[in-house]
């Protein structure tokens, strides 16, 4: 037996708690080294943001507009964003809260200290609210109902910016519905507060006259021009002045809007425009018809030029090199004039009535309704060069091959967006040809110094032809309305079997150093000049009281404020002073007040407003080359929305149902996204432990066994 001296079991016992005293230092110092590595990384991460979008289409991510325009801030951006709490949102808003705080949260991380967002909630503070109404920022009033209750809430989702102490610009409600809209809806108005100018944009309209009930209501073009967003960042100014004054030097862009009766003074003031540099677009009518409930289409008297007019207008297009054809144009290939998606009355649809007497529309074959498709139309050759054996004619395959082209050959950003969303471009209604001009054999014939291009053509299975005096294809009679719409379609297809297979250019382009249309032509006068000549005494008229005998030099001039206005004016340019620019768009009535507001949805169309106002605004931004805002125009969101709920479009039902419904759902996916980890991990452990305790009893056996 060993017995051991008290004095050594002291000396273990002061060497053991010296063993442990030395272990807990080094655990310490690492547990103090992990929490200042701990620290420095939340420091670092509060400081420095990286984030990363795995998506394909880059939902989460900005263009490089907007890169670019907040790359250009020389001032602190402030956003105030005027929200309501997120958790008190109903259902309808939850979602765009989200795309609206990540887009917020993406333009600070892109800012660097140079964009800060400052929120309000207006529900928690009146004086907030007052604010935010002060501004402009509407409250939603939302109302929601069940069997034995009934609510309104008030939700806020607007924005102001600031820059610069004194520039400001507000949006009313900032509603995306994913993170394209988001930046479309902010970049625009970040670029509008920096510049803090709007670009001047000039305008004539010729209005047209549609029956209302039993009077006649006179229609323009107002819409396209009063739309908000455009209104902050243009200025329109009518130019359509009586007298036929010049216009303004400074003045960039005039549109003509269906231009009728034109005299040659308003074609001189024209030219000089193009003479100054200008940049002319022309939406061309060559015909009326007018649009009525019984769907007549009946030919409204339509004149291009002035009675007393010596020079056509189309005679003016040609010497700039612009070929219009006051023709109509009809696509019979189905895909230009088919609906597509929801936009049945966008064409034209009929009112039918099914089994249970209910109306509903139908959409009816129209080629005078047409789009130019995004289609490279060489590829459809062989199918073009069928013969009536049904076999391929090789030699116009490869003539076909030759001379299509695709519908949309630009890749202008003006057409990237149509082309991504539909695939074609905007509708036409009694299109036009419109295309350049060409010497026989099809050679081009452009100006010296001129430069021309086609941006939109139809099908290769066009008809063109000179207006007819009415373009009814159903008929008055109900009940003949498919025998009627067959004897109007098969017309149309005979003659495309008989004509030959052609393309129609329907937009166009021409750029450079023109020279005017009216050298060598008497300057037109203005009707002020003509006045005041017909009103001077000519020679041997007799005056109209004697002149008195003691001024032997006759009546002394007028004191000038008696004199006729002083109607002087610039000398004629013969040559562009700088490079202008004519664009010719072979249509004007898709972008008509009555047409794009959706005044005949409700008879079947026509409504051009799907994609009218889009092209529209779009080739504001085309015209003035405003590249800072290029990557918006084609940027088309793909929805990937997973709905957890159908949301019901039935007025009468509770919407704190369906958001009850939402939260319960979503409750159970997170408890499940929180249970299954938890429970991969115990697995895992409970595997762990168990693997090791066999490999423990496994050496503990083997020692045994030893």
């Amino acid at each position: 037996m060993i017995v051991m001296h008290p004095s050594q079991s002291n000396r273990g016992s002061e060497q053991g708690a010296c063993t442990a005293r030395g272990a807990a230092m080094p655990l310490l110092l690492h547990v103090v080294l992990l929490l200042l590595v701990l620290g420095q990384i939340v420091y670092l991460a509060s400081r420095y943001r990286v984030r990363i979008d795995m998506t394909s289409d880059k939902l989460w991510t900005t263009t490089a507009s907007t890169s670019k325009l907040i790359g250009k801030l020389e001032e602190r951006l402030i956003v105030e964003a005027y929200f309501s709490p997120k958790e008190n949102l109903p259902l309808s808003m939850s979602s765009s809260r989200d795309w609206a705080d990540n887009f917020l949260d993406e333009i600070t991380q892109l800012g660097k200290g140079r964009v800060i967002v400052q929120r309000f909630d207006p529900n928690s503070d009146a004086a907030t609210a007052k604010t935010a109404g002060r501004l402009g920022i509407k409250p939603l009033n939302l109302r929601s109902q069940s069997a034995t209750s009934l609510s309104v809430d008030q939700h806020w989702q607007g924005l102001r910016l600031l820059y610069g102490g004194g520039k400001q610009k507000v949006i009313e409600a900032f509603l995306p519905n994913s993170s394209f809209q988001a930046e479309a809806r902010v970049t625009p108005k970040i670029k509008e507060v920096i510049t803090g100018t709007k670009r001047r944009i000039g305008y004539m309209e010729w209005p047209a006259r549609v029956p209302r009930g039993r009077q006649q209501a006179i229609v323009g073009w107002n819409m396209v021009r009063r739309l908000r967003d455009l209104k902050s960042r243009y200025e329109f100014q009518n130019f359509k002045d009586e007298d036929g004054a010049l216009l303004p030097a400074d003045l960039e862009v005039l549109f003509l809007f269906r231009p009728m009766l034109l005299t040659d003074r308003q074609k001189y003031v024209i030219d000089q425009f193009v003479m100054n540099g200008g940049t002319l677009v022309l939406f061309a009518d060559a015909v009326e018809y007018q649009i009525d409930s019984e769907r007549t289409f009946k030919k409204v008297p339509f004149t291009l030029d002035a009675k007393e007019s010596a020079y056509p207008l189309v005679q003016q297009l040609s010497h700039y090199g612009v070929d219009w054809q006051p023709r109509l144009v009809a696509d019979m290939h189905e895909i230009a004039y088919k609906a597509q998606f929801s936009l049945v009355q966008e064409y034209f649809a009929v009112a039918m009535r099914g089994a249970a007497g209910r109306a509903h529309f139908t959409p009816v074959a129209y080629p005078y309704f047409l789009h130019a498709v995004n289609y490279d139309w060489r590829l459809s050759a062989d199918q073009l060069a069928v013969d009536v054996n049904g076999k391929i004619d090789d030699r116009k395959a490869a003539h076909y091959r030759k001379v299509l082209v695709p519908g949309m050959p630009s890749d202008d950003f003006l057409f990237r967006g149509f082309k991504k969303s539909w695939n074609r471009g905007p509708g036409f209604y009694w299109p036009t040809s419109v295309g350049l001009r060409e010497r026989a054999g099809g050679v081009l014939d452009l100006p010296d110094g001129v430069e021309g291009r086609v941006l939109l053509w139809t099908s290769p299975l066009a008809l063109v032809e000179d207006p007819p005096a009415g373009l009814n294809p159903i008929g008055l009679n109900e009940g003949v309305m498919s025998t009627e719409h067959k004897r109007f379609m098969d017309g149309l297809k005979d003659r495309v079997i008989a004509e030959t297979r052609m393309q129609v250019p329907l937009m166009v382009e021409v750029q450079g150093d023109f020279q005017s249309f009216f050298v060598g032509k008497d300057v037109p006068k203005r009707p002020s000049q003509i006045s005041a000549e017909e009103d001077r005494p000519k020679d041997g008229d007799k005056p109209g009281e004697e002149v008195p005998k003691s001024d032997p030099n006759g009546p002394q001039p007028a004191k000038p404020s008696e004199s006729v206005a002083d109607n002087s004016e610039t000398a004629m340019k013969s040559q562009s002073a700088s490079k202008g620019r004519i664009v010719v768009v072979g249509d004007a009535t898709f972008l008509r007040d009555d047409v794009l507001g959706g005044d005949y949805t409700r008879m079947g169309g026509p409504d051009s407003g799907a994609t009218a106002m889009p092209f529209f605004a779009q080739m504001l931004d085309w015209l003035s080359d405003d590249r800072d805002l290029v990557d918006l125009q084609s940027r088309v969101p793909a929805d990937r929305t997973l709905a957890l709920v159908e949301v019901s479009s039935k007025t009468n039902e509770d919407a704190r149902d369906t958001e009850q419904a939402l939260r319960s759902k979503t409750t159970r996916l997170v408890a499940l996204n929180v249970l299954i980890p938890s429970l991969l991990l115990l697995t895992f452990g409970l595997l762990v432990w168990r693997l090791r305790r066999n490999q423990k009893r496994a050496f503990l056996a083997s020692l045994d066994a030893a």
